[in-house]
């Protein structure tokens, strides 16, 4: 999130052709699938763990997905740039689905009651690219305009929640398959059948990147957009663009669940950045927002390294973070405010 955000905005020349560019567009293009599927996969983890427990979930889910909204509207603030104080945006997004996914969860409808293994659970996600596509094509005025402007901009209270439901820049459909996808996952390490599990995941995922190629090619169309028309299109996301994502995504988590040594030793340096994740989401666009403004026209190759020092930058802070014991941080505050103090001290 911090390499897409950054390349963004810095002021480089656009190419479509430099192997720079590709790289930097494959980055992005899967760090918000993979951001939203994580934290999916995390609030399924803290619902399962509170209900074992028998602890309340209700101020817990309140709490979370209020504090995700409100940091939204902070985040307009900090980067006048890109959005507007009232725009929705990613982290809209994930409060919407932890005020919503507990209580489908809870209430599930007669025809999901049977989607309970990990398998049968990957129908949610299906249906719910089947009904954005859908609801797209008969709905064609919910299709965000072509500017960047139309998928920030807020015109109303009611225009507010047609961006965050579904014309913005991540809506709640489809990017809450994602989070569906995100409760198949298993945390479980890959150790004799890991070559099982990555051949299965891999060829998944190869397999719905050439096929959108094919496609691309046939139709004569562009193969992938950040916006405007393509096969794959980021803004909107369209129905190819998820299911290629959402296949790569669990193509990656599994492997970082291999067994290697070196890809533990690799987890261990990323882990402490992950466990900050929502901190570092907010300082890294305040820093972005200060800076971004005073920084001169630079090349495409200065650019690319400017992002991975501030990607390094992050990386260091989280390692110095935990290294040195420091509670401190926007996840800290939420636990604090959406547990008991007994329960806080337990946890601790």
């Amino acid at each position: 999130m911090v390499q897409v955000h950054t390349a963004a905005l810095l002021p480089a020349p656009v190419s479509t052709t430099h192997p720079l560019a590709f790289v930097s567009a494959a980055i992005g293009g899967m760090a918000a699938p993979m951001f939203v599927t994580i934290s999916g996969w995390g609030l399924h983890r803290g619902l399962k763990r509170r209900k074992d427990n028998a602890e309340p979930i209700l101020k817990w889910v309140i709490t979370r997905g209020s504090v995700l909204i409100l940091l939204q509207f902070l985040i307009g603030f900090l980067l006048p740039q890109r959005y507007y104080w009232n725009s929705p945006g990613i982290l809209t997004l994930l409060g919407l689905c932890i005020f919503i996914v507990p209580l489908i969860s809870h209430r599930e409808f007669a025809f999901l009651r049977w989607a309970k293994d990990k398998e049968s659970r990957l129908f949610k996600p299906i249906a719910i690219i089947i009904f954005s596509a859908i609801l797209l094509h008969y709905f064609p005025n919910l299709i965000p305009g072509p500017r960047w402007d139309d998928l920030v901009s807020v015109k109303s209270i009611s225009h507010w929640f047609q961006l965050a439901f579904f014309s913005g820049t991540y809506p709640l459909f489809p990017w809450i398959a994602f989070y569906y996808v995100g409760s198949t996952l298993d945390a479980e390490k890959l150790n004799e059948n890991w070559k099982l599990n990555i051949t299965q995941s891999g060829s998944l995922a190869i397999s719905t990147l050439l096929a959108t190629m094919v496609i691309s090619m046939t139709s004569n169309t562009i193969w992938a957009a950040t916006m405007g028309e393509g096969v794959l299109t980021f803004f909107p996301a369209n129905h190819w663009f998820v299911i290629v994502s959402a296949t790569w995504t669990i193509f990656l988590w599994d492997l970082f669940r291999m067994a290697p040594s070196w890809m533990s030793k690799t987890n261990d340096w990323l882990a402490p950045s992950g466990k900050l994740s929502l901190t570092i989401y907010v300082l890294h666009f305040a820093l972005l927002g200060a800076v971004v403004e005073s920084i001169p026209e630079i090349t495409l190759i200065v650019a690319f390294g400017i992002t991975l020092l501030h990607m390094g930058l992050w990386l260091m802070l989280g390692l110095i973070h935990e290294k040195m014991g420091f509670k401190w941080s926007i996840e800290y505050v939420i636990r604090k405010i959406a547990t008991s103090k007994s329960q806080h001290d337990e946890s601790e």
